[in-house]
Order: C-alpha cells, then sequence, then structure tokens
C-alpha cells in the first residue's frame, strides 16, 4: 500500500494499473475507485462522464451531485435503492446499466441497510436556533433542498460491498453507532473478511465505530471523513478521525485515516 496527498485529476486514467486498487476522497462524502475496469464512485459531488455511481443514502449531501447530473441531462449508470432509481428517472433518467445491486460493469454489488444516526439538515432544533438567525440564505437553501428530495428521503442508508477481482471493498458508512443493534452486526455477516473496509463517523461516535469495527475482520480499515464538509457548510462543530485511527491501532487493528483529498493505492 502506498499513500499519497496531490491535486486530484477530474478524471480516472484509463489504463491496467500496477495496483489492485486506488481510492481517493476529492471532497464531503465522495470516494472514487479506479482499478483496471470501469471508475466507480461513491455519492459524487461531480459525476465525471463513464462513472458507475454508487448512492449510499438519498441524503441531500449523498444525492446532490448525481440529481444535479440527471437534471443536466448526462443520464449516469446509477447503484442505489429502487425508490432512488425510481426518483432519479423522474428527475430526467438514469442510464441503462442502473441497477439496485447485482454485477455491473465486473463488480458485483451487495447492501445491508442501516438505520442511519439524525441527518445533518436545516430542519433540525438546534440549527433552527443556531444558524437560521445568522445565516438565513443557507438555511432556506438547505430547507428547499431537503423538501426536494422528500419523498425518497426516508429511505434507509445502505452499507455497500463491491467485489471486485482482486478482493473485497466494504463501505460502510456511518452504520456504526451507539444506537446500532446487535443484530444489525449479526445480519451483516456478509460484509465481514473484506480486503479494503470504508468506515464513517457520525458527530460523536467515535467511541462505538472503536468498540465495533473489529468484528468486520477486514484487512484494511479506512476511517473516512465523511459529514465534517457537510457540517462545517451548515456551520456545525465537527471533529477529527485520527484519535479514532489511534485507538484502532492501539486495538491492533489496521487502520488509516483517509481525508479529504487523500489518496491511498493497494498494490
Amino acid at each position: 500500500m502506498s499513500t499519497e496527498k496531490a491535486p486530484l485529476h477530474a478524471r480516472s486514467v484509463q489504463h491496467d494499473f500496477a495496483w489492485k486498487l486506488r481510492l481517493t476522497h476529492p471532497d464531503r462524502a465522495e470516494i472514487r475507485v479506479e482499478w483496471h475496469g470501469r471508475p466507480v464512485v461513491f455519492d459524487p459531488v461531480q459525476v465525471q462522464p463513464g462513472d458507475l455511481v454508487v448512492l449510499t443514502s438519498a441524503a441531500p449531501d449523498r444525492i446532490r451531485g448525481t440529481a444535479a447530473a440527471v437534471a443536466s441531462g448526462a443520464r449516469p449508470d446509477v447503484i442505489a435503492d429502487q425508490a432512488i432509481l425510481d426518483w432519479l428517472r423522474k428527475q430526467g433518467g438514469v442510464g441503462p446499466d442502473s441497477a439496485p445491486g447485482g454485477e455491473v460493469s465486473g463488480v458485483r454489488f451487495d447492501a445491508v441497510a442501516y438505520t442511519a444516526p439524525a441527518p445533518v439538515r436545516a430542519g433540525t432544533h438546534f440549527l433552527k436556533a443556531s444558524i437560521g438567525a445568522l445565516r438565513p440564505r443557507i438555511t432556506l437553501a438547505a430547507l428547499a433542498e431537503s423538501a426536494r428530495i422528500a419523498p425518497v428521503e426516508g429511505v434507509k442508508p445502505r452499507a455497500w460491498q463491491l467485489t471486485f477481482p482482486a478482493g473485497r471493498l466494504v463501505h460502510l458508512d456511518l452504520a456504526l453507532t451507539r444506537a446500532t443493534p446487535p443484530a444489525w452486526l449479526q445480519a451483516a455477516q456478509v460484509l465481514h473478511g473484506a480486503d479494503w473496509l470504508i468506515v464513517g463517523c457520525a458527530y460523536g461516535e467515535s467511541e462505538a465505530v472503536a468498540a465495533q469495527i473489529g468484528v468486520f475482520g477486514a484487512g484494511q480499515v479506512l476511517v473516512t471523513e465523511l459529514v465534517n464538509g457537510e457540517r462545517r457548510a451548515r456551520g456545525l462543530p465537527t471533529e477529527g478521525v485520527t484519535l479514532l485511527r489511534d485507538r484502532l491501532h492501539a486495538a491492533k487493528i489496521p487502520a488509516h485515516v483517509f481525508a479529504t483529498q487523500a489518496s491511498y493505492r493497494f498494490e
């Protein structure tokens, strides 16, 4: 494995990579996955031509970039919950390879739904009280966006497993919190033993992530900043993931910080 932090290219380089997988974290919750086949991108801020998009949920920050691409007539191929696909089709359409799961472009997509922590949106009491008066334009824009995607906002988010020829990648997103039931951890057996595991941390939930991540037995754990960009935009406090990574190291779990604008190559 090697790590790099440098300016990111807008498009993936198409050639036979000398590594098994390259993961790049451009901004917000977007994670780009490059291998010798078609690029896969989770929750893109901006969809690039040829991307195979995977949506972890219908939360505004996760679906915004894909919805914009659909509205522009781009018709990207999207892997997502069926309700999200149906909604995107009404907004302008998606590509022919769009599906709720299964094998697409040489990659197997499997998902396990989970109950999300409280979303970051302008409708919460905290945001109304602390931000509404200070940043009315931001608050009103967030409220309008939430209303626009209301038909799918209640869809449960998904933890995704992608099976590539060279190994398995699991994106747990924000599934691990104090409220995560033991029954869900048991039901998520399909996600155990991945070669690479992406895990986010909802605000204030680092202790829960540290306590639960070990049961997944992943080869490499990437502790990923998935919510800080959204929280900063809303004027909310944030917490880094370095201390969580350190706790996992102390527990003998191979973990790495996956910050915005960072990139990892696994050889």
